[in-house]
């Protein structure tokens, strides 16, 4: 259950577009969105983000609370206001905040283990689907779904008739669950993250051998913390860089590397950009995202946050 929650968690950090000046030096307030908490209650969202803000006060010398926004578009609009300074977001959220902020930039990305952020679905090796236009039937989503899997199955659902992959009762399992009732034949099809997939193969070699892969997503970039340009010095900048990154290797640290099931941090390799304009293409913006003009309702981590029920995915 716990790797399910932050794998998600320490997804994009993000940035605005609106007069900006240095932070406090001694203090950032980090922006996190709800969705990145899916299916958790508000005490185990306050429990997980407090060893995040301890590792930015130890290690990297800021203090600082953690705000939960609605929606990648409303914590854009809290950057340009600077009333949140660093922003963690999902890869192709990120995408889409660009286009709304141009003056993002990204401060260090997430190593997810395995190296790939891919959603995968899932079919028992006897089914005879060649697509997933041929799959009328439903899909069994795991508990803390991955953000990138869901837009995955809405992009995969867009246009096709209403029972085809069409997303299961909300179900209380976890990616190893949903993958064995499709090994056993008791599910056709589940839809999880390639991390979980792979780790699969290596727990349960010889019920692996009974799943097939229908259909893959592009891969995704990997969570980014970013900054909006002139809200942090080059120092601040550094400092918080070179201390993520050297985080990893502490007690801490590594605990909580293994609580999001990541590696670890670094920073934003050659190439991420690209990775950012692809899945663009693959993912463009959705329209209501492009439209939220709202000021979202602040919501602090250290209040009793109630996150919201997560959208059934393939609903438009």
């Amino acid at each position: 259950m716990r790797w399910l929650v932050l794998s998600s968690v320490l997804a994009l950090f993000l940035v605005g577009t609106s007069p900006a000046r240095a932070a406090d030096p001694g203090e950032l307030k980090i922006g996190m969105l709800s969705g990145m908490f899916r299916d958790q209650q508000p005490k185990v969202v306050e429990a997980l983000s407090k060893p995040f803000r301890d590792l930015m006060t130890k290690h990297i010398g800021y203090n600082g609370d953690v705000e939960v926004v609605d929606d990648p578009m409303a914590l854009c609009d809290r950057m340009k206001e600077n009333k949140v300074q660093l922003g963690v977001f999902h890869g192709f959220e990120f995408a889409w905040a660009q286009q709304r902020c141009d003056d993002l930039i990204p401060l260090i990305v997430t190593q997810p283990t395995g190296g790939t952020v891919q959603g995968i679905l899932v079919v028992n090796a006897d089914c005879p689907a060649k697509g997933v236009a041929d799959l009328k039937c439903d899909v069994l989503i795991p508990r803390g779904a991955k953000a990138h899997t869901l837009v995955f199955l809405d992009k995969l659902r867009d246009g096709v008739a209403v029972d085809v992959a069409k997303p299961a009762a909300k179900i209380d399992q976890t990616p190893e669950d949903v993958l064995n009732a499709v090994a056993n034949g008791t599910a056709k099809a589940a839809l999880v993250d390639w991390a979980a997939f792979d780790g699969y193969k290596v727990l349960h070699p010889s019920a692996f051998k009974s799943l097939k892969v229908l259909t893959r997503s592009e891969e995704f970039p990997p969570a980014v913390v970013c900054y909006r340009k002139g809200t942090l010095t080059d120092d601040q900048a550094t400092r918080i860089r070179d201390g993520m990154t050297a985080s990893c290797k502490t007690p801490t640290g590594k605990m909580l590397m293994t609580l999001w099931n990541l590696k670890g941090f670094e920073a934003p390799p050659k190439g991420y950009q690209t990775s950012l304009d692809d899945i663009l293409k693959a993912y463009p913006v959705p329209k209501a995202e492009v439209k939220t003009n709202a000021k979202p309702e602040e919501k602090s981590v250290s209040d009793r946050v109630k996150t919201p029920a997560p959208k059934e995915p393939g609903g438009r």
